[in-house]
């Protein structure tokens, strides 16, 4: 692979594809160990919760500390660590204990931020929707593989009869922490920390640059030498603390913004991943079907109805990339305007999809809107994080670990809200209303520094010579690392 950018670039959604498939390796076999375990729907959505509540903290505790300690260090020590409580998920034997671990499962989740501070570092804002959105919709793919593979596994193991029902899914849950464990390896030793080579080096010389009150991009030459800037003040900048990093991101309208409109569309995605094989395993019965065990009534069985719902998360291969590549192709014509307009009218057809599934109860209709409503979700997601590199260019990793707590607290809301109604169709009704809510919420993005430019103009143009963009301008806004 041409290192570093395309390095980076696939190993960033390679290790998020681990992540994912980690951090959802329980849902897929709920079906299986709701049974084994007991457990009622109340206690399985609470375990739901748990699990998206611990990735808030994760990744607003993540933003710092990828600024301070770079993706590669970040990203490879929470797949190395979230293995550990993995692991622990084959030993759990009762309600509580399934929500003690999938709550420490649910740190692993911050892996996605980490992903897109990378790709952010790496590549130049005027294609920052694009590739975040790529890197961003394949590493969340590992939610629909999560789905559509374990479950097979599952059966492949106790299909024979020597393993029991219970010792099946522990085993198949297991398994994804061997696979973190070797992609936080891969990516600690084989792999550059940012495109200049040293992520230290990177941050020092921008800290340098804010010195001299212009906020440059750092500079290396084809030797791999980094030019000197002269330094406005004989004493060195303190590193800002995390509490004034939240402080200045948190009173930035534009951050809260997006703060609620990616809890509204990726808090709709982790909610319809989070319940999709039950959604679709206990929904749908047989007519005129009179049991003697209730689940011979179901139309799918425990594997198909985790097939189905691995649809949602698959999506993600190119639905999140349809919606960056949309908010870069009208960026270009209609500049930041474009970029709002494409997210606006996303949100909405969004929450019209989600409310038309809430009325629906044939299978056939529900699995054609299941799938519609990932690709919405997913390419919404993807048109934020084709808005969230121009918001505050000094706290890049706050700012992301921020906007991606929100998907989770969205995610956390809808759970609450799921457990308080009665039955799936009020739950997607209200999460519809929210949407469109949020939808509502776009006008208020203000960016005048960037919508009196051309469209067509490289946002970050004081950042250098535009004689030396020639070859650097799809990777970064300076001359790449060789």
């Amino acid at each position: 692979m041409l290192r570093p950018h395309m390095r980076i670039f696939y190993l960033s959604w390679m290790s998020g594809i681990m992540g994912f498939i980690g951090w959802y390796a329980i849902p897929p076999l709920m079906p299986v160990i709701k049974t084994q375990l007991g457990l009622t729907e109340g206690e399985v959505l609470n375990s739901d919760i748990a699990s998206t509540a611990s990735t808030i903290f994760s990744r607003i505790a993540s933003g710092p500390l990828l600024d301070r300690f770079g993706p590669q260090v970040v990203q490879s020590s929470v797949l190395w660590i979230g293995a550990i409580p993995i692991v622990c998920a084959a030993f759990v034997g009762s309600a509580t204990s399934l929500l003690i671990v999938r709550f420490f499962i649910g740190l692993v989740g911050c892996v996605f931020v980490s992903s897109q501070y990378w790709t952010t570092i790496t590549f130049a804002r005027n294609v920052a929707g694009t590739a975040n959105a790529i890197t961003g919709g394949l590493g969340l793919s590992g939610i629909g593989f999560a789905f559509l593979v374990l479950p097979f596994i599952y059966e492949a193991i106790t299909s024979g009869g020597y393993v029991s029902e219970d010792l099946g899914w522990r085993i198949t849950v297991a398994l994804p922490a061997v696979l973190m464990i070797i992609m936080g390896t891969v990516i600690r030793f084989v792999v550059d920390s940012c495109p200049t080579g040293d992520f230290q080096e990177l941050m020092n010389t921008k800290r340098q640059a804010e010195q001299n009150g212009r906020a440059a991009p750092a500079r290396i030459s084809i030797s791999g030498s980094s030019s000197v800037l002269p330094v406005a003040h004989s004493e060195q900048q303190k590193p800002m603390t995390m509490l004034q990093s939240f402080k200045i991101v948190l009173t930035d309208l534009n951050v809260l913004v997006m703060i609620a409109q990616y809890a509204a569309c990726f808090g709709t995605e982790l909610q319809l991943n989070n319940m999709g094989a039950l959604y679709f395993y206990t929904q749908f019965t047989k007519n005129n079907c009179t049991p003697t065990e209730s689940n011979l009534c179901y139309l799918l069985s425990k594997t198909n109805a985790a097939t189905v719902a691995s649809s949602f998360g698959l999506m993600n291969v190119f639905a999140r990339a349809l919606g960056g590549l949309a908010s870069d192709a009208v960026n270009r014509r209609l500049g930041m305007g474009g970029r709002k307009r494409v997210q606006f009218t996303l949100l909405c057809v969004l929450g019209a999809l989600v409310i038309t599934l809430s009325q629906l109860d044939s299978l056939g209709a529900c699995i054609a809107l299941y799938v519609l409503v990932a690709i919405a979700a997913q390419a919404t997601g993807g048109s934020t994080y084709g808005i969230v590199p121009y918001l505050n260019e000094q706290h890049t990793g706050t700012v992301n670990g921020l906007v991606g707590a929100g998907g989770n607290l969205g995610g956390v809301i809808y759970g609450i809200i799921f457990r308080s109604t009665d039955g799936y169709s009020a739950g997607l009704l209200y999460t519809g209303i929210i949407i469109l809510g949020c939808a509502l919420l776009t006008p208020l993005l203000r960016f005048p520094h960037l919508e009196q430019e051309e469209p067509n103009a490289h946002p970050s143009s004081d950042a250098g010579d535009a004689s030396k963009r020639s070859h650097s301008t799809m990777y970064l806004e300076d001359e790449p690392y060789e």
